[in-house]
């Protein structure tokens, strides 16, 4: 996908997949200024991206027929790279692990505030020039490499920088032992650090 400069006055074409109504409506509210339809569960969020191009997936992690990683896991084995943003209540240092291997390094933790929900759609597909932004826009691509590198040239990195720098240094390790470094880190660090916030 290229963007060109004019991407913040873009509508971008968004899936919302949720299982809970309420949600997926709220969410579309949210997101009006965008061109946003909804799922209400991953086999029918795989159906739709098959039938037509979206920008980004708003995705819930636990679902009734098929959860988010799994829908993660059909999209990158089809090598089909849509970005995605992992939407739950319940992520877990393994689930926000799995995810991050798929190139899923966008995370909302629910209950998610209106402002988050329109500025993680900014944020993953117009990025700000900011080491973070840049990093994470990196490894979205799958370039672990230039992503940690990038991370580590920040002069003055704040919290979510260093533990970004210590997860993507433990999965670049590779095997069982750097799923289990990340794991230990995702866990004692904690998973909040991971979510995208916005400003303000």
């Amino acid at each position: 996908m290229s963007l060109s400069p004019d991407t913040a006055a873009r509508r971008f074409k968004v899936l919302v997949v949720d299982d809970e109504p309420t949600l997926r409506l709220g969410f579309s509210y949210a997101l009006a200024e965008h061109d946003t339809e909804t799922a209400a569960g991953g086999r029918e969020a795989l159906i739709r991206i098959g039938e037509q191009d979206f920008d980004v997936v708003i995705l819930d992690l636990r679902m009734p027929d098929i959860d988010g990683l799994q829908v993660i896991e059909m999209l990158r084995r089809q090598d089909n790279p849509l970005p995605v943003v992992l939407c739950s209540a319940a992520l877990t240092p393994s689930s926000a692990l799995r995810a991050i291997t798929g190139n899923v390094v966008d995370f909302l933790l629910k209950p998610v505030r209106p402002a988050e929900l329109r500025g993680v759609i900014e944020h993953v597909l117009n990025p700000g020039e900011d080491v973070l932004s840049q990093a994470l826009a990196k490894a979205r691509a799958g370039n672990l490499n230039q992503a940690i590198q990038h991370l580590e040239g920040a002069a003055d990195p704040c919290a979510r920088t260093t533990v970004w720098t210590s997860v993507l240094r433990a999965i670049r390790l590779g095997g069982l032992e750097g799923e289990a470094a990340a794991f230990a880190k995702l866990e004692r660090e904690g998973l909040d650090q991971l979510a995208f916030r916005a400003e303000g």
